[in-house]
This record gives C-alpha cells, structure tokens and sequence, in this order.
C-alpha cells in the first residue's frame, strides 16, 4: 500500500468521540490500516476497507473491542465483518478521519510533497459534483409541497440551535426528498419523524446539516430511534410527539 497520510477533522464528532477511547482507538487503527486504492491485495479488500484482527490485535480488552465496535456502528462510522481472515472494518463515513490524503514518492532524499493537480486540471469528482449540483437546482417544489415542507422542517430546526446559519438552495434539498420518497421509498411521515428525532439528540442534530446527510444516514438513524422505543411504531411515534407538542 502506497505511504500517505490521515486526517483528523475538528468536529463535534471527533470531540466526542475522544471521550470513548477505546471506540477512538479502534476508529484510528482503522483509519491507519484502510485501503486508499484498488491496486492488488492478497485479502481481497476494497477502498476503505482494513482487516484487523481480533481484540489482541487492536491491544483492547475483550470488553472494550465489543463496546468500542458497537458504538462505532450505532454513529453510522464503521460496519465490521468476521472472516476466516479476521475481522473487515469498513469505514463509513469521513467525518472524523479523512483517508484520501496522497502524497507523491520524493526522488532521493527529498521531503514528499502533498500532490496537487495541474494547473489547468480539474478533478474528475468535482466536476460530477458540479454537474449534479447544476441539474437539481433546476427543478423548482413550490411552497407547501411535501418534499419543500420537509426541506423547510430541517432548515427550520437546525435555525433554532443556530439562529444565523447559512440559508441553503431549499429546492436541491427538496430534490432529495423527493429522491427519499420516490427511489428510496420512504414515507414523508418516517422522515418527518428522522428529521425531528435527529435534530433533538446531542450526536446526530450537528452531524445532520444536509437533507444529503439525511438521506445517507436515514437506515442508521431509525435504528436508533427503534433502539430507545423498540416496541413502539412509527404511528405511535408520531402520536407521541403530537401530544408532546413536537410536531
């Protein structure tokens, strides 16, 4: 594997995570260890993936390896997968370590320099990034429709937490929405209720700040929500909140 380095991201994350430092351990080891290109490897893994072991490996206890994995699958951070190998962690998702910093092979004795693209050159990833951009804001949701109401919902209680927080192009969130409902096949009372829990758990309501976040992390976040409240569904989740006021 080419030699490079890892990012550690100030966040809300990364703070909180410090405070558990066996699930910091192991989400660096991970990071450390995770694939950075698809070139030939014996274990078969794939960009993001590390296989490391068992507890002995990661220098953890029984105990905090078990809390430390489960808490980074709770966060939506690391999916592991037990082989005959060993143990595959996936990482999940980049907000507390990046891994795709790249550095160029020095010629000699001189120091690496992080690679940059030619002057002229624009990275292919930007460029998609730009063209997805251009075509969601094309499509305009009119006020009061479920996909902007939901959009707004969002926007509204992150502005509650922070009063002065930038203004996003509502309609590309409201084309996500939509993706959500129409691709995804989720219910606009299912997200209604992800958006509402989200935005009140202390871990979560910083890390949601994008209907994009919304939708990638939807799956992680109803089943944290089922965690707290297993035995009562969405109906009555929904009747709850309307009691309490929070809908």
């Amino acid at each position: 594997m080419t030699e490079a380095f890892i990012k550690l991201k100030r966040s809300n994350a990364t703070w909180e995570l410090l405070a558990d430092g066996s699930a910091f351990l192991l989400l660096t080891l991970i990071a450390l260890r995770a694939r950075r290109t698809d070139e030939f490897n014996r274990h078969g893994l794939q960009i993001g993936q590390a296989l490391i072991g068992d507890h002995h490996a990661c220098g953890l206890t029984r105990q905090e390896y078990r809390s430390a994995k489960a808490r980074l699958q709770r966060f939506g951070l690391a999916r592991f997968q037990p082989t005959n190998q060993g143990t595959v962690a996936t990482l999940l998702d980049h907000t507390i370590y990046d891994i795709n910093v790249t550095v160029a092979q020095p010629p000699g004795n001189t120091q690496a320099t992080i690679e940059q693209p030619a002057p002229n050159t624009q990275p292919t990833t930007n460029k998609n990034e730009k063209k997805e951009k251009n075509e969601k804001k094309e499509k305009k949701y009119r006020a009061g429709s479920v996909e902007r109401r939901l959009s707004e919902l969002l926007f509204e209680l992150i502005k509650e937490r922070k009063s002065d927080f930038r203004r996003p192009n509502l309609d590309r969130w409201a084309t996500v929405i939509a993706e959500m409902i129409g691709r995804d096949g989720r219910s606009p009372e299912r997200i209604e209720a992800v958006i509402r829990w989200c935005q009140g758990h202390p871990f979560w309501q910083n890390k949601i700040l994008t209907a994009g976040r919304l939708r990638r992390h939807l799956d992680t976040l109803e089943l944290q929500m089922n965690e707290r409240s297993p035995k009562e569904s969405l109906r009555e989740r929904m009747a709850r909140m309307e009691r309490n006021g929070e809908l």
